[in-house]
């Protein structure tokens, strides 16, 4: 597995993720943070994926070190994690899918026979791969919030009420 595309493209994926926090208004203290778990993030997918794990279950483990690394971070300020959390996990998202998807469903009216059958059919595969990895995007945070709650980090259990 060659490392330097490995790194260009999780380096595009900072730059994304932190110019996404600009576009987004987020405070200046927001963009680093978000530079380095949009980078951290598709570095840590792309190399699970070039070792032969899934797809989903490495956006899973991605998007759980994404939160970590948010949080820490971040510490002292719940709502640059926040920020650096939601434009951090966004790169790992199935963009080229969900355009594809979108594509299809306008093209597929003015289709027929054969060519409605592959269009149809292909338009379920892209709707397959954006619901998979939109699903696997909300469990990796979710295990990575879990795992900042094990850790009994201050700044996760803020807004969480006392039993």
């Amino acid at each position: 597995m060659a490392i330097m595309p490995l790194v260009l493209n999780s380096v595009w994926a900072g730059l994304f993720a932190a110019t996404l926090a600009v576009v987004l208004t987020a405070p200046p203290q927001a963009v680093v943070p978000s530079l380095l778990c949009g980078f951290a993030a598709r570095l840590i997918r792309n190399s699970l994926v070039g070792w032969g794990l899934s797809s989903s279950a490495a956006v899973v483990v991605a998007a759980a070190a994404c939160v970590v690394l948010g949080l820490a971070l971040t510490s002292r300020r719940r709502n640059f994690s926040v920020i650096a959390i939601v434009t951090g996990v966004l790169p790992l998202g199935a963009a080229v899918a969900l355009f594809n998807s979108i594509k299809g469903i306008l093209d597929i009216s003015g289709l027929k026979e054969q060519a409605l059958i592959v269009a149809s059919a292909q338009l379920s595969a892209n709707l397959s791969a954006v619901f998979t990895t939109t699903f696997a995007m909300v469990l990796g945070i979710g295990i990575g919030f879990l795992i900042a709650r094990l850790l009994s980090w201050k700044n996760v259990r803020q807004d969480v009420p006392e039993p």
